[in-house]
């Protein structure tokens, strides 16, 4: 049997409760939005009340929509890790074209660039205790190794070498360019390319060890399988 069918009037309720929950969300979303320019703009430590500014509205309005400032700077730290993840998992896409150069160039180079252009947002991610750069680096870490492996198994390497190498790779990108952030002694066109040739002869010294030969800028052979993820390459 059936229930009771709502009354007009619940019915309206439901419709407002609904529209009230999505104009929250969708205000939160802005603040938030707010809250990680306001630390771009400012620095790690920015203020609810610089925050408040630059949403245009006051500290007591930004604080009707988060529990209290850990909150707030949870959500930013939230925001910061999906838009820097946004940016560079697309540059680790392959195609039957990709060269070994042009995929370390564009994932290197989004990276290097992103800390280029918001320092304050890399140092706020390293400062946070929940882990927010470390999430950073694992979900890239985890790609690149997925990626690695592909690779590996093709040319008939364990896959199981590819975990290690990529952390280590991600690691000492991250490192290289937090140094570069703290002294900027190297033009960023010059220091990109130092990073780059370094994760190349990483890997290239990888294929070496067991006997393969593999062309910085020849395209790589299994560019379709590793797009496709299914293991068959495409004609």
């Amino acid at each position: 049997m059936g229930g009771r069918a709502p009354r007009d009037g619940e019915t309206a309720a439901d419709g407002r409760r609904l529209r009230w929950t999505e104009h929250r969300a969708q205000r939160r979303a802005a603040f938030v939005a707010a809250g990680a320019a306001a630390v771009d703009r400012h620095g790690p430590g920015a203020s609810a009340e610089q925050i408040a500014d630059e949403a245009g509205v006051s500290r007591t309005v930004l604080y009707r929509y988060f529990r209290d400032r850990e909150d707030l700077r949870q959500a930013i730290a939230e925001l910061v890790v999906k838009d820097v993840l946004d940016a560079v998992l697309p540059k680790l896409q392959l195609s039957t074209e990709t060269t070994p150069r042009q995929i370390i160039g564009a994932a290197i180079g989004t990276i290097i660039g992103w800390l280029d252009e918001h320092p304050n947002l890399y140092h706020f991610l390293r400062l946070r205790r929940d882990g927010g750069l470390e999430s950073v680096e694992n979900t890239l870490a985890d790609n690149v190794a997925s990626l690695l492996k592909i690779i590996m198994v093709f040319f008939g390497i364990e896959g199981d070498e590819a975990d290690p190498g990529a952390y280590g790779i991600v690691g000492f990108v991250e490192s290289a360019g937090g140094w570069w952030l703290q002294h900027r002694s190297i033009p960023r066109e010059k220091f990109t390319a130092i990073v780059c040739n370094g994760v190349w002869h990483l890997l290239e010294g990888t294929a070496r060890e067991h006997g393969l030969h593999v062309e910085y800028d020849a395209p790589l052979p299994i560019g379709a399988l590793a797009a496709s993820g299914t293991g068959e390459a495409t004609p």
